[in-house]
């Protein structure tokens, strides 16, 4: 409506109340500015209010104070409200979070489902891009009925409130009284890995199964994916001694890491150990981190320490909370490929796999080296890729 006034499309304006004009005594005067500068007409439906006249701009600015005075009153009444809330560890009352029925205090098992998929799939590697594609494809829909997109999945695989914990304003201030979806080690290794600066890498996506995993078979540099008019080559990192065919090796390396995870063994490749008791040692000591950083604001507070000595415990202590985070990550997902162990159609488990989680198995099952084809050389010949097993 500004813009349109602006262009000269109009030169008065009929509204059913000040208050549906604007509650903003600042933006009043602009429209106010605009009638005695412009000769726009502002009138309401009652009559009462007519901009064009001495004694409407006043009852106007007197009527917008007490509009702006009623929204004050009614955000601290619901600031109050939701400290309330959150002394009490009840849910936020606002739009309905994905996963929870409306209110907060009872699940919705299908939504809670496609949570916990969307958990695994990061867990195991999965790019963000890709779970959203997955269920956009689905019909998965945020709960405003909307498609998903990556910064959105991100904001509600971050949020404590699935876990059980309850935010206010910003802050983790306890646990809620609602069912929880997700436990909290879990949660906090998404947190890690989502907040691992290396996801937020420039560019495309690697699109090929061996970029950044494949060694060159020259000089042990890293081979990347690179397209090319002649067809995307496999190309070492720092010379180009070394240009590849993608197609055939990414089918090869394929074919052999299937029927490596075909074998009955497969299962101890990528089970890895038992880390609950590493998970729930590593959660006390974090837990007793935590109170130390509250003993010394407190302290700091009442003057036992000085600024110095609570930085320096401080770093400390955060240090220490910093390790525990990047640790538990690999602790929690260790699993989070196990699709692939003792699948009825290994075949049929990998093609569903995102690449960057087929790069992840290639990556922790194998060293794969790629040697040049040879002076020409028109057929693919499995011996110029090597294949390492560093797991047996």
């Amino acid at each position: 409506m500004e813009a349109d006034y602006g262009a000269g499309k109009f030169d008065a304006l009929v509204c059913w109340d000040l208050d549906r004009l604007t509650r903003q005594p600042r933006q009043l005067e602009d429209w106010i500015d605009a009638a005695e500068g412009r000769g726009l007409s502002i009138v309401t439906v009652d009559g009462e209010t007519d901009l064009g006249t001495e004694t409407g701009r006043q009852f106007a600015r007197i009527k917008a104070a007490i509009a702006r005075g009623e929204i004050e009153h009614k955000s601290k009444r619901q600031r109050a409200a939701n400290d309330q809330r959150a002394e009490q560890g009840r849910p936020f009352m606002g739009r309905r979070a994905f996963g929870y029925a409306r209110g907060g205090s009872a699940v919705m098992p299908t939504e809670a489902d496609e949570y916990r998929r969307a958990v695994e799939s990061v867990l195991g590697g999965r790019p963000l891009r890709a779970i959203v594609r997955d269920m956009t494809e689905r019909g998965v829909t945020t709960t405003a009925g909307n498609p998903w997109q990556p910064t959105e999945l991100r904001r509600l695989l971050t949020n404590p409130r699935h876990a059980g914990l309850r935010v206010h304003r910003g802050e983790v201030v306890g646990p809620g009284d609602w069912p929880v979806i997700i436990d909290e080690d879990t949660h906090r290794a998404v947190v890690a890995i989502l907040s691992d600066p290396a996801r937020r890498r420039r560019g495309r996506p690697r699109a090929y199964l061996l970029s950044g995993v494949g060694r060159c078979g020259v000089c042990g540099g890293r081979m990347y994916g690179r397209a090319e008019r002649r067809g995307p080559l496999y190309v070492c990192e720092s010379s180009p001694h070394i240009g590849r065919k993608i197609a055939p090796i990414d089918d090869y390396v394929s074919a052999v890491m299937v029927g490596r995870l075909w074998l009955p063994d497969a299962a101890s490749l990528l089970a890895g150990p038992d880390n609950s008791g590493r998970v729930s040692e590593l959660r006390r000591e974090e837990r007793s981190l935590t109170a130390r950083l509250d003993g010394l604001a407190e302290a700091f507070a009442g003057g036992d320490i000085d600024r110095r000595q609570l930085a320096a415990g401080t770093k400390r202590l955060r240090d220490r909370l910093d390790s525990i985070a990047r640790e538990m990550p690999s602790l929690v997902g260790a699993t989070a490929l196990s699709p692939l162990i003792g699948a009825a159609d290994v075949e049929g488990a990998w093609d569903v796999l995102a690449t960057a989680q087929r790069r992840a198995v290639i990556d922790a099952l194998a060293r794969v080296t790629i040697h040049p084809a040879g002076r020409g050389a028109r057929v693919f010949n499995p011996e110029t890729v090597e294949i390492e097993w560093v797991r047996q």
